[in-house]
């Protein structure tokens, strides 16, 4: 029996022993929760942040898909750790609502348009430049998709700020009684437009850059972007925030991500290869990588700030 306990003991020794000699098996995994709102825009930046937090830092990183409310407020809770795309200044209202526990990182690009727009030919015939030129029962019977009466306004994911934005601005125009919102996920809503500019048939939609829409129609050749002296919808941004307990525990993660930046264009490049190529994840992190290696030197900076 001694000799039994002897081993037993001289076993628990080695995988000791072992376990410390062994790089990371002691450590603690680290994992890093990316908030999602499940649009193709973010593809880009959020497979880029996963690469590098994953290869430099060794992070496990995960996704977690949900509206953009929703992601303010369990990423406050310290449900959620990062969100590499808030779009500002819409969503705004979240950031000072949550201001004691998120903070911003830093800018992923800027001078986003959005706002309304109808095609080209439409705004030509019918003498539409600016919003308030909406205000007429016979231009709202011809963007009438459904056939109700009521204008047709083919808008945002109810869950998206731009759709309260859009439905303050119907009301701010008072054009309320004549046009309503049709709400709707990206995909829904795109294939409705883009099916409407194939035919040539009138239509208001609200959409914004970049995209990998403005790949096959472009402004203002075939589309025109309608002024707004309101100024429902100024140039518009794009950062990273995260968590502010979670800042202070990962300086090194966060001063990483704080160094995210793509350039608009290379955004909108990213959706159309996505578009053209497929959504699986592995494609998406191979499209990343092709990005990265194009912007080796820049990415290797980002790097190198935190060694």
């Amino acid at each position: 029996m001694l000799v039994k306990r002897k081993l037993i003991f001289s076993l628990l020794i080695l995988v000791l022993v072992l376990s410390l000699a062994i790089p990371g098996c002691a450590e603690e995994e680290k994992t890093v929760i990316l908030g999602y709102d499940m649009s193709i825009t973010m593809d880009l930046q959020n497979s880029v942040a996963k690469i590098l937090l994953e290869e430099e830092l060794g992070y496990t990183v995960e996704f977690a898909g949900m509206a953009i409310p929703a992601i303010f407020a369990v990423m406050a809770a310290g449900d959620v750790d990062v969100f590499t795309n808030t779009w500002q200044p819409n969503q705004a209202w979240l950031m000072e609502k949550y201001d004691a526990d998120i903070d911003f990182l830093g800018l992923v690009y800027d001078e986003a348009l959005q706002g309304w727009l109808v095609p080209t030919w439409f705004s030509q015939q019918y003498d539409i430049t600016e919003v308030s030129d909406l205000k007429d029962p016979e231009i709202a019977k011809l963007v009438d998709v459904d056939g109700d009466g009521t204008g047709d306004l083919l808008g945002c994911d109810a869950g998206w700020t731009c759709a309260g934005i859009t439905d303050d601005e119907l009301a701010a125009y008072e054009l309320d009684d004549l046009y309503e919102q049709k709400y709707g996920a990206e995909d829904l809503m795109l294939a409705a437009i883009v099916g409407r500019l194939k035919k040539n048939e009138p239509v208001l939609f609200y959409f914004w850059t970049p995209h990998q829409i403005w790949y096959t129609y472009s402004y203002p050749e075939d589309v025109v972007w309608l002024e707004d002296p309101k100024g429902f919808w100024p140039l518009a941004t794009s950062s990273v925030i995260a968590n502010v307990e979670w800042i202070a525990e990962n300086p090194k993660a966060a001063e990483l991500l704080s160094h995210l930046s793509i350039p608009i264009m290379d955004v909108g490049w990213s959706m159309a290869e996505i578009k053209a190529r497929g959504g699986d994840p592995e494609i998406v992190e191979a499209i990343a990588r092709e990005w990265m290696a194009a912007h080796q030197a820049e990415v290797d900076s980002w790097v190198k700030a935190i060694k």
